[in-house]
């Protein structure tokens, strides 16, 4: 990591010097790019996976010699060092200033100083400064499910993701749904948007032998997270009709029992809160899992069913959008309130082993589908795209 870290500097040219020679032997100026590396001072789910898997994939393929790749020279500014295994994408730290420490200064007022030529962005705000910059707007889900956010995390939304959304050159989203609404809420036009998804090749990595967790009984596994349009109500009030089939409920996340206690008391004894896991942690409780359970309201694209399917686990999903759009025929649907519409998709996988290895293999086909590669180069592509508009 070190040999690839520059300290803080003033920002290159927007051009690197010769990066190769065409045919008659005449020098090809490089295009330069810089990727928006706000996303390392963040835990690493969520849009910064997302952030974080992405620009692996870019550094492969830079790394690699990939042809979209040749002409460009691409390098990433970050508030603190950045703890990534990168080979050809050096990073340049610029420390977010202590005073004022405000939310968004560095993105809005430090970063773009430091940008010289276009500009990657993948965690939803970004600078509204910098007009060659491509931006992955995830989701609208502050307009959409507004109790499940503080009110200056949404005024932030409303405010910057309309301006990113005309002054950006490209927007990124990461499914068919969240493109529907930027287009509905007026952030950009449909024609102005790419549909990237998210990958899910990241989850081969997780070791989960490296984990300590260990099953007391066959048990179903879910994500517990504070956010109303989470539905973590629906799986508090399942416990018990799991424990009826045998089952115990492991939950991950920030939830904890006075969370459970507002919901239901007592708090059923069948259910196991894990807390925050890390991913091999993760890896393990996906692999032991009868199935993992995911009853969001709303979603911009799911990314725990896509990592449960990858690691064989089968899916039980909301039929709220966009979880068919991502899961198609691989995961059981239910409604988000339903309760036991949720118990018989239980049932049907706890009594029937050829049904739930069919999902398993459906589930391990599905996920193939999507791939950070595919998603790096496409943003490879716009790059390219973007540039050439520039060029006349």
């Amino acid at each position: 990591m070190a040999d690839n870290v520059i300290p803080f500097s003033r920002a290159p040219s927007a051009t690197t010097g010769n990066g190769r020679t065409d045919a008659t032997g005449h020098s090809v100026r490089k295009r330069r790019w810089t990727i928006n590396g706000d996303f390392v001072a963040l835990n690493p789910t969520g849009v910064a996976r997302y952030a974080r898997e992405v620009t692996l994939a870019l550094d492969t393929l830079i790394a690699e010699g990939h042809p979209l790749a040749r002409d460009l020279s691409l390098d990433m500014v970050t508030p603190r060092p950045a703890q990534l295994p990168l080979r050809a994408i050096a990073v340049r730290v610029v420390p977010e200033y202590s005073k004022p420490r405000l939310p968004q200064f560095w993105v809005q007022a430090q970063l773009p100083r430091h940008v010289p030529g276009g500009l990657l962005s993948f965690c939803n705000l970004a600078p509204v400064a910098v007009s060659r910059h491509i931006v992955c707007i995830h989701d609208l889900h502050t307009r959409l499910m507004p109790d499940s956010y503080g009110r200056l995390f949404r005024w932030a939304h409303r405010l910057i993701l309309p301006l990113l959304g005309r002054r950006a050159a490209r927007i990124a989203t990461v499914s068919q749904l969240s493109r529907q609404h930027l287009v509905s809420y007026g952030i950009a036009t449909a024609d102005k948007i790419t549909v990237t998804y998210n990958g899910s090749d990241h989850a081969a990595k997780w070791k989960a032998g490296r984990s300590k967790l260990w099953p007391e009984r066959p048990y179903v596994l879910c994500l517990g997270r504070p956010q109303k349009y989470k539905n973590i109500e629906l799986l508090v009030r399942l416990a018990p009709l799991l424990h009826s089939m045998g089952l115990d409920l492991w939950m991950a996340g920030d939830v904890d029992e006075t969370t459970v206690s507002s919901i239901v008391s007592p708090v059923p004894h069948n259910l196991r809160l894990l807390g925050r896991v890390s991913d091999d942690d993760f890896k393990k409780a996906l692999e032991g899992a009868l199935c993992f359970l995911f009853p969001s309201r709303i979603e911009g694209f799911g990314l725990p069913a896509v990592e449960a399917m990858a690691s064989g686990c089968p899916v039980v999903a909301s039929t709220s959008p966009c979880l068919p759009e991502v899961c198609g025929q691989a995961a059981l649907y239910a409604d988000p309130d339903d309760l036991d519409a949720w118990a018989d998709a239980v049932g049907s996988l706890r009594f029937n082993s050829k049904v739930r290895q069919m999902f398993v293999e459906a589930g391990l086909k599905q996920a193939s589908r999507y791939g950070w590669r595919g998603i790096a180069e496409t943003y490879l592509q716009l790059t390219a795209e973007v540039d050439a508009e520039a060029a006349g």
